[in-house]
């Protein structure tokens, strides 16, 4: 009976299959080239370049005589804050994040340039760029030409920026721990009277569009973006490129905010703020592909002559799941000049997109566990997929001595097919009746595959989405364990591996199904093989053999006599 079952998941899987095949998603046309915004580049100029273009229709200085107006057309300035692991680049117009490029060998897409990292910020436009803030009500949003640019400190840049009697402060700082910033938002209020603040923090993201989620074949170059909330302990997540239809729910995304980010499958951009109740995450279209995720503060009186300060952690690099446990809110102010500690868990761990996370985190666990004895990633594979083999050996073993018994009883099982072929509720009493009778269960076969589908979903998962495995090489042609196999070499030998061991294995109640099962199991398991990760087929192949030693180890009892009836 479990063949029966095994041969239609099979089946199932089949049909999915060919359905992609003759009626794959169709990729939208890709959105026509958005025009750049007048006074931003899209790259920090060259040295002794001249300064970027200013605003049209503004002016190049202040009107001759009488108070000079407020600067809002300032030229654009590129500063850079560099770590041993990410090149962090801000721009003065609207005081922004534009590019956080990680400088890690296993991010660079040229190995020999530093400056070929991966680029954590995704948007393209200065409407999303990181970390921008605006207000409502009271305070003014200063125009993006408005901020200018100061270097306090090596580690540390402050952009601020006048709009009436209120002065406005972004101050940014490297954090000691990985992939971290610090910033600092300010109000000052200059004037007599006191002004309500009510501020918003956005992070905008991007869609690849040819990198955009699909069916099966395209899961493993699937690149997807997302905007996320962490919203009284549970995660809201939403495609970026379906912001206009699906946004963040505003019901659910009030309360408690832990953090808000934009992410892409192993990279992530956070803001941390200070654990407090009464505030609203969303999300908004800012163009095709393109959206934000924003944290909406309650409003803050800023007294005459006194300050507001809405402090984050800010997070810019690979979902390492060590990294990310362990980001802390960042402290709250309770009287000048001393901090208190936050309690509450950030959480940010919980943007890593996982499938039964339950299961994945301690098989991550694990591979990081091996590796630190194999320092090769592929090899980690191979000693997480024996260690879990032998977990479930005493499962697998009852399995196989099961089948072997059954084959014993083949014959008998026939005849009372034959004998009872015109009854079937009489023939199906009298086989479990033979069963029980020789102590033969036609379950046992189903245990070890009912225990392993989960493992074998949350190690799918787990494989598809651990940065620890980007780019990671195993064997000569592997050189990223999360994409495909190149050349198809690991499915192919699992394919084989795998007719090999079904054809050891005892032939059941119907010889003639167990051979169409033989050839027909392979090629459908071969065939979704060669468009998963590379580890998985790894994992796959290394399961399979296991699976041969075992069932030699059987046959070997068997033909010793210790496999009876």
């Amino acid at each position: 009976m479990e063949k029966r079952v095994v041969l239609a998941v099979g089946l199932c899987v089949g049909i999915l299959l060919i359905w992609q095949v003759l009626f794959p998603s169709p990729k939208p046309t890709p959105p026509a080239p958005t025009a750049p915004v007048a006074g931003q580049s899209a790259t920090p100029p060259a040295p002794g370049a001249p300064p970027p273009t200013l605003f049209p229709g503004a002016p190049a200085a202040a009107p001759a005589g009488g108070a000079a107006a407020p600067v809002t057309n300032r030229p654009e300035r590129f500063i850079e804050l560099d770590t041993a692991e990410v090149r962090f680049v801000f721009s003065s117009l609207g005081g922004n994040l534009v590019h956080a490029k990680l400088r890690e060998k296993q991010f660079l897409d040229d190995p020999k340039d530093v400056n070929s990292g991966h680029d954590v910020v995704r948007a393209t436009d200065a409407a999303d760029a990181a970390y921008r803030i605006a207000f409502e009500q009271g305070v003014p949003t200063p125009p993006d030409g408005a901020w200018e640019a100061s270097q306090p400190a090596p580690d540390a840049v402050t952009f601020a920026a006048d709009v009436g009697n209120v002065h406005i402060e972004k101050r940014y700082r490297v954090d000691k721990a990985r992939y971290r910033l610090q910033l600092e938002i300010a109000v000052a209020n200059r004037g007599e009277a006191a002004v309500g603040s009510t501020m918003i923090l956005s992070i905008g993201g991007r869609q690849d569009p040819d990198k955009r989620p699909g069916g099966i074949f395209s899961a493993v170059s699937a690149n997807p973006a997302s905007a996320l909330c962490y919203a009284n302990g549970k995660v809201l997540r939403e495609p970026i490129e379906n912001l206009g239809k699906d946004p963040i729910p505003t019901d659910k995304g009030q309360g408690s905010i832990s953090w808000i980010a934009t992410d892409e499958k192993f990279f992530l951009l956070a803001a941390v703020p200070t654990q407090e109740p009464n505030r609203a995450c969303g999300s908004r279209v800012t163009g095709t592909d393109a959206g934000q995720v924003t944290l909406r503060f309650p409003e803050r009186v800023v007294a005459a002559k006194g300050e507001v300060v809405y402090p984050f952690n800010l997070f810019a690099g690979p979902k390492v799941t060590d990294e990310l446990e362990v980001v802390p809110a960042p402290a709250v102010a309770t009287a000048p000049g001393t901090t208190a500690p936050v309690s509450a868990e950030v959480n940010l761990d919980k943007a890593v997109d996982v499938t039964l996370a339950l299961l994945a985190r301690p098989i991550l666990w694990l591979l990081q566990f091996f590796h630190r004895f194999a320092h090769n990633w592929g090899l980690a594979i191979v000693l997480l997929t024996l260690f879990i083999r032998s977990l479930l050996f005493y499962f697998n073993q009852k399995q196989l001595v099961s089948g072997k018994k059954m084959q014993k009883l083949a014959p008998k099982m026939a005849a009372i097919r034959k004998k009872y072929e015109n009854d079937r509720q009489r023939q199906s009493v009298e086989t479990m009746n033979l069963y029980k009778a020789h102590g033969v269960s036609p379950f046992s076969g189903c245990l070890p595959g009912v225990i392993q589908m989960p493992i074998w979903i949350a190690l799918y998962s787990t494989l598809n989405y651990a940065v620890e495995l980007y780019r990671a090489p195993f064997v000569a042609h592997i050189h990223d364990l999360t994409a495909k196999d190149p050349y198809y070499i690991t499915p192919l030998a699992m394919g084989g591996v795998m007719f090999a061991q079904m054809k050891m294995s005892p032939a059941g109640a119907d010889p003639q199904q167990q051979a169409m099962m033989s050839v027909m199991m392979p090629i459908m398991f071969t065939g979704f093989s060669l468009f998963l990760p590379s580890g998985l087929a790894v994992y796959m192949l290394t399961s399979y053999l296991f699976g041969i030693v075992q069932q030699l180890y059987v046959n070997h009892l068997d033909r010793k006599g210790k496999i009876t009836l």
